[in-house]
């Protein structure tokens, strides 16, 4: 199997091409759109092809979930692989134990979730509100913390024990500001240089 890069030729010579953001689809307004069925919608295929559903290449299995509210609802038995999650209100969801590979939850509210066990490979969290989520346990290799609409993700009690994160993780993880003191040098382990 091949793999190919994109280079572009710079200033500085070759350099890697910066992926362009992806437009988000407009928000298609359906009587199921934001129901726990909806959540059901192709779900072996987005756990199986979570990078296709969620980099738009499979239309077809696209769910769109955004703006809607599942606060305090029992998602333990859903597939939210390549969701798009973002602005909505999951707050004190049960999620533990769930595909959530490249889901896209910036802004979204998921404080007080609990993310144990969780694959959250690749899933965007900018700027969501994670005060006292619980990310045990839980795959968190290529996820993002960061910036969106120029707010952080907020991280105010969330506990990262046991998370699966490679070293460079950490780096951007600990660029946030809002994570806790002591979950920053004991649970994270982020160097001084580093907030």
């Amino acid at each position: 199997m091949a793999i190919a890069a994109v280079m572009t030729l710079g200033a500085g010579g070759v350099q890697p091409a910066q992926a362009a953001p992806r437009q988000q689809p407009p928000i298609v307004e359906s009587a199921k759109r934001c129901t726990l069925e909806a959540l059901d919608l192709f779900a072996d295929t987005r756990k199986t092809f979570s990078q296709e559903a969620s980099s738009g290449g499979m239309t077809e299995a696209l769910v769109d979930v955004r703006d809607c509210d599942f606060s305090g609802k029992d998602l333990r038995a859903k597939v939210m692989s390549g969701v798009l999650l973002q602005g909505a209100d999951f707050s004190n969801a049960k999620m533990t134990g769930i595909q959530m590979s490249r889901a896209d939850a910036r802004g979204a509210n998921l404080s007080g979730v609990d993310f144990t066990d969780t694959n959250a490979y690749g899933t965007l969290f900018d700027g969501a509100d994670l005060r006292g989520a619980t990310f045990e346990n839980a795959i968190l290799s290529n996820a993002s913390f960061g910036k969106f609409g120029g707010k952080w993700a907020d991280l105010a009690g969330a506990h990262f024990e046991g998370a699966l994160l490679s070293s460079s993780d950490i780096g951007r993880v600990c660029e946030n500001p809002t994570i806790d003191p002591e979950v920053r040098k004991f649970e994270l382990g982020c160097r001084d240089g580093r907030k």
